[in-house]
């Protein structure tokens, strides 16, 4: 019993990112959907969408959503532990696609800077996203855009995470 869930599981990522890239393919996009971990084919499923899509020599991952644990907000150290679980989360899709974060040429934050689920101010708030992301993008860094906005899906997101990489295949 054991053995099966991982080998379910396993095709159920097999037929999901062939499913996916047969859709994209049939309306003339080449390339392929992504889909890393089993937490990616439930979001999936449930949400149509794919965590990340290659087209050629770029990858392109959806956006990922850090949200405080429970029901309080967030602290400077537990924001910063979602962060990283998010970015490890990221990381282990970018390895899905044969790639890692050398290769991240643009990133896209979304962040709700004036959040009730946040304890600080806008400055704390981005201050502490960039340790995190100088921990996993080594220099020359990415372009990189921060955008505010009042929320986010789910409702306590904080920030959201957007990457692109160039990963030639080749």
């Amino acid at each position: 019993m054991t053995l099966f869930f991982p080998v379910l599981a396993s095709a159920i990522l097999l037929v999901t990112t062939s499913v996916a890239s047969e859709n994209f393919n049939s309306i003339g996009i080449s390339g392929e959907a992504i889909v890393a971990t089993q937490q990616d084919v439930v979001l999936s499923d449930e949400y149509h969408f794919s965590p990340a899509y290659r087209a050629g020599d770029f990858v392109f991952l959806s956006g990922v959503v850090v949200q405080p644990p429970g029901n309080e907000p967030a602290t400077l150290k537990a924001y910063q532990a979602g962060i990283r679980k998010a970015f490890s989360s990221i990381q282990a899709t970018l390895a899905a696609a044969d790639t890692d974060f050398h290769h991240v040429i643009k990133i896209t934050t979304f962040h709700v800077f004036h959040s009730p689920h946040f304890v600080g101010d806008k400055a704390a708030h981005i201050n502490a996203f960039m340790v995190v992301k100088d921990e996993y993008l080594p220099p020359p860094y990415a372009a990189w855009t921060a955008i505010g906005v009042s929320e986010l899906f789910p409702d306590r997101g904080l920030v959201e995470i957007q990457i692109t990489a160039y990963a030639p295949t080749d």
